[in-house]
């Protein structure tokens, strides 16, 4: 789903974590918050996050907080971690037509706000109008292109979604798509489909929804507006429950997002008792393991990576695929995972993560450590007349754990001629300027919105994504071609297939992508407090599943 800001996306962003703590503190590990509340201080790393209202957020980080705040219409259940399966949330049930381009949800009676309001089919038509009204669109807003009118809606050239029909009397909630879409029941549960209450259409700058107690119908609610310190949570009584209809089984009333200026201060912070959990330092993993209980054990459908600017003199276009190929071999993606991971990481050999329906394994022929290749791919660049005239810039978000990675591709690049300096930016605003175009090689992370191929290829590299997480500004209508093809097949074998040949143009003809490496859960938390802390392999923690000991 979401950029990872912190750690590696958006994700994101792809998600990170957080955690809970019992009563007292100490130097073990565990804050001073009371055994019914938790203090969590992986989740913001570097920066508060940009957003938290679900129209405009991309990064995994801020979603850790959305998906507490609000449900949508479906949920993935994680019962079986191996085997996720769409559920009917806040519908009672959906279904699609024969070709999967009508479908229909049915809404739960008696589901309520934070406010008290009922939530109605209605509360849908509301929520998708405003994320799709191009002069507040966020980067998610491409996925509207999946509905009838969405395009036109997105464009300025109609005023409503055409495609989609709520019927409040029936609770019935009606959505036509653009195209044949098997995946859509997955899709509808992400965050930009949210639900929305009336108290929306009161504002006049719809931007300032996430700054005041914005309200949802998630387990949890805000207790007052955020600020550039913390997030602060506390648990909605109004909530109708999970997937599986449990509601509140455990003590968890209040949750404390804290701002951290880096991991490493996060993490020393978590170990003299100021907080319950703590993303892992580059480098500290092994002791964390160790000291504590982590999450280093779950494997995360993400991908950390390093786009490059098409549209780039330098790097970009036909012209400069022998530099990129050279780039991506001269990279030793082993000793970046031992040196900054201690190893708990696995080099990525594609861009779709195992577990993924249709990855292929070892995909990418030139994301393998190669020297020689990497030297002879530089050097047939330069006879074609290409040369260098300044250092390639690497940009990364600052005070997130990349500055050490960024530093030993410089290295290795340096290796075999190729000068690169590093480009921090902000954290707090990296993926918008890379949204507007400031790329030229670029840190990205990226953990999966849902379990599907699609959100890998579409979501990242499709045209109808740049200007939102195609930094890259990838445009490449064949690729184009075989993912709107893969998408509208329902057939799995066929699909995969068709997204396998997509894959293989992205990464082996055009280069457009470094891949770097597959995410492990890298949180860390007190085992003498914490008696479950479930991650699921989108990096989501559910907190309301959260339990403590005692």
């Amino acid at each position: 789903m979401h950029r990872s800001g912190f750690r590696g996306g958006l994700a994101a962003g792809m998600v990170g974590l957080s955690l809970l703590a019992a009563a007292c503190g100490g130097s073990d590990g565990g804050s001073e918050a009371g055994g019914d509340e938790l203090v969590d201080l992986g989740t913001f790393v570097g920066d508060p996050a940009e957003h938290i209202d679900p129209a405009l957020n991309v990064t995994l980080d801020a979603y850790q907080v959305v998906n507490a705040l609000y449900d949508g219409l479906t949920e993935l259940d994680y019962t079986d971690p191996a085997k996720p399966q769409v559920k009917p949330l806040v519908a009672e049930s959906y279904q699609a037509n024969a070709d999967a381009t009508e479908w229909t949800f049915k809404i739960r009676k008696g589901q309520t706000f934070s406010n008290g309001e009922e939530i109605k089919p209605s509360s849908f038509v509301r929520a998708w109008e405003r994320a799709s009204d191009p002069d507040f669109a966020g980067d998610y807003s491409y996925l509207f292109n999946f509905i009838e009118g969405g395009a036109e809606k997105l464009d300025g050239t109609a005023d409503t979604l055409a495609g989609v029909k709520a019927d409040d009397a029936s609770m019935t909630l009606t959505v036509k798509l653009s195209a044949p879409y098997s995946n859509f029941a997955t899709v509808a549960g992400f965050q930009i489909f949210a639900p929305m209450p009336s108290s929306v259409d009161k504002l006049k700058d719809q931007g300032e929804w996430e700054n005041g107690l914005m309200i949802g119908n998630g387990p949890y609610k805000l207790a007052v507006a955020r600020n550039d310190e913390e997030i602060v949570l506390v648990r909605n009584d109004k909530w109708a429950g999970d997937v599986n209809g449990n509601k509140w089984p455990d003590r968890i009333k209040k949750i404390t997002f804290k701002v951290s200026a880096d991991p490493d201060t996060a993490y020393n912070a978590f170990e003299a008792g100021e907080g319950d959990t703590a993303n892992i330092p580059p480098g500290r993993a092994k002791e964390a393991d160790e000291t504590y209980a982590t999450t280093l054990d779950v494997d995360i459908a993400g991908v950390y990576y390093f786009e490059i600017n098409e549209q780039d003199p330098v790097v970009g276009g036909a012209k400069n695929v022998l530099l990129r190929r050279a780039i991506s071999q001269a990279i030793d993606r082993g000793a970046i995972n031992d040196a900054v991971y201690d190893g708990t990481r696995t080099a990525a050999t594609g861009v779709t993560p195992a577990g993924i329906p249709g990855h292929k394994p070892n995909i990418c022929t030139a994301c393998s450590f190669d020297k020689a290749a990497a030297q002879k791919a530089f050097d047939q660049w330069k006879a074609a007349g290409n040369s260098l005239k300044a250092p390639i810039k690497i940009q990364f978000n600052a005070g997130a754990g990349h500055e050490e990675v960024v530093q030993i591709i410089i290295d290795n690049l340096k290796a075999i001629g190729i000068q690169a300096e590093g480009d921090p930016r902000p954290t707090e605003t990296y993926f918008t300027e890379l949204s507007e175009g400031k790329c030229q090689v670029c840190r990205a992370g990226w953990y999966a919105d849902y379990p599907t191929y699609d959100n890998f290829m579409y979501d990242l590299f499709h045209s109808d994504s740049i200007g939102g997480n195609n930094h890259g500004q990838y445009d490449n209508p064949e690729f184009d071609k075989l993912v709107d093809e893969a998408k509208q097949t329902v057939d799995p074998a066929k699909q995969a297939a068709l997204f396998q040949k997509a894959e293989e143009l992205l990464l082996n003809t055009d280069m457009a992508v470094i891949p770097i490496n597959f995410y492990k859960g890298d949180y860390v938390y007190n085992p003498e407090k914490i008696a479950s802390f479930p991650q699921n392999s989108l990096g989501l923690i559910a907190w309301e599943q959260v339990k403590l000991k005692g």
